[in-house]
């Protein structure tokens, strides 16, 4: 094989194991969240077979300078791995896949994620990872050391490309489904390098492989399920709702928002929030509220006079929502920030009359970074005198859940005299609690007791 076949076979083995651990990192959030725990397990599930992989490949038993031994085995495996990677790594097969380990009662996120990496991302990186070793059977002996320089530059270089180029460039300007067919579409030509002339029936099935991946990802099929937005951050779906002049969109199968013709129609936390908190601010002038979590910018719709700034991690949900999903463009009194909402508090200056969190859309899906203490500070220390917050979370009302117990006690850690309120649309195990608190939480106060009751001054 030409020395540029071999290097550019580590280059591109390189840059797809990093631009797979991160499309499958983006492809599962939808069905298990972003938590530091799903990713760990993807992580480990990259690590760990690539590391088998170039054991394997250095003890394949080729001899120096078996050209056709060495392409035989090197086209076998990079068309395995794509195969494999090609379901894995596409969304609509993603979904069925789901379907079914929770129908056979795999319903914990973290035993899901750990479902998938097995099937879908161990066995291809182990066989990408037999890729360099491979390669070093046709090393010419009298350059050895020049030659594994250059591989593990290449391989090393490829890597960094596709942890950068994938994200930052391709998931953020052409779609994570596009990023999908032209990471395994370059697998798959060099497949077809590696096997031309020889193993022509390698090249037929890598063929026929480029066209799976393009009929599985493509723009059409996306929209067949109603999505509308997909990039490096969230998938956005926008769905009408059967019987209502309604749309509800969905981030990351999560139900984000809701716009409704009819008022009497929105979700019960936003008509509470606004019914009970919005309408009834002071209005002796424009009040400065700040929404964490912009959703479909539904939060205020129709307030035309307070002065609303959403923040959302997201730089596409203000041009979907006013496209696909409210279908009108938000008023002047509305702004739009794209930037995560710790950096954005860190940031910014201002003080502000209203904070309502909104970004805790499903128990899958949490913020971790949005459920500390600290964060909790920060936006106490974000309010204006007077100011308060309103945050609206996925809970169990009766604290059935560590979860509920935790973040019930995290909240009040920062803001003791805090209100609850229960706005649960259904009757099931969690729904939507509402907290309401305000900025002044040092007020001197003490505990009655049989012993020592003021009760009779402090009324």
């Amino acid at each position: 094989m030409p020395p540029f076949l071999l290097l550019a076979a580590v280059a591109i083995e390189g840059y797809v194991v990093l631009a797979a651990e991160l499309l499958a990192i983006r492809q599962l959030t939808p069905f298990v969240g972003t938590g530091t725990d799903t990713i760990a397990i993807v992580i480990a599930a990259v690590l760990l077979p690539l590391a088998f992989g170039y054991e394997a490949g250095g003890r394949a038993g080729l001899k120096a300078g078996d050209e056709d031994a060495v392409r035989r085995r090197l086209s076998r495996n990079l068309l395995a791995a794509a195969a494999i990677l090609v379901v894995g790594l596409s969304h609509p097969t993603l979904v069925a896949f789901f379907e079914t380990i929770a129908g056979l009662g795999i319903r914990h996120r973290l035993a899901q994620t750990a479902v998938y990496a097995t099937l879908f991302l161990a066995l291809p990186v182990y066989l990408l990872g037999q890729t360099v070793p491979l390669v070093g059977f046709c090393a010419p002996r009298a350059d050895l050391p020049r030659f594994t320089g250059h591989v593990l530059f290449l391989s090393t270089l490829g890597s960094f490309l596709g942890s950068i180029v994938s994200t930052l460039v391709l998931m953020a300007f052409w779609g994570v489904h596009n990023t999908v067919i032209l990471t395994l579409s370059l697998l798959l030509v060099l497949v077809a390098l590696v096997s031309w002339p020889v193993h022509r029936r390698h090249v037929a099935a890598a063929a026929g492989l480029v066209l799976c991946v393009a009929a599985f990802n493509n723009g059409g099929a996306l929209e067949r399920l109603g999505i509308v937005g997909n990039n490096q951050y969230s998938q956005v779906k926008v769905v009408p709702v059967p019987g209502e002049a309604s749309r509800l969109m969905i981030i990351n199968n999560s139900l984000s928002s809701k716009f409704a013709a009819d008022p009497a129609r929105r979700f019960p936390y936003v008509a509470f929030i606004e019914d009970e908190i919005l309408k009834r601010l002071p209005a002796d002038r424009p009040q400065r509220i700040l929404v964490i979590g912009a959703g479909g910018f539904t939060m205020g719709l129709a307030d035309a006079v307070n002065r609303y700034t959403f923040v959302d991690i997201d730089p596409s949900l203000k041009a979907i929502s006013e496209e696909h999903f409210l279908r009108q463009a938000l008023g002047p009194n509305k702004t739009f920030v794209a930037e995560p909402a710790r950096a954005f508090l860190r940031r910014n200056g201002e003080p502000w009359d209203l904070v309502v969190l909104d970004a805790y859309s499903s128990g899958n899906d949490i913020p971790q970074d949005l459920v500390t203490r600290e964060w909790f500070q920060a936006v106490r220390a974000a309010l204006a005198p007077g100011g308060a917050v309103v945050m609206n979370v996925i809970a169990s009302p009766a604290f059935a859940d560590r979860f509920s117990r935790s973040l019930d006690a995290t909240i009040r850690s920062v803001f003791p005299f805090v209100s609850r309120q229960i706005v649960l649309g259904s009757s099931g195990p969690t729904g939507n609690v509402v907290y309401l608190a305000f900025g002044r939480q040092d007020r001197p106060h003490e505990v009655y007791t049989d012993d020592r009751n003021r009760v009779f001054l402090d009324r």
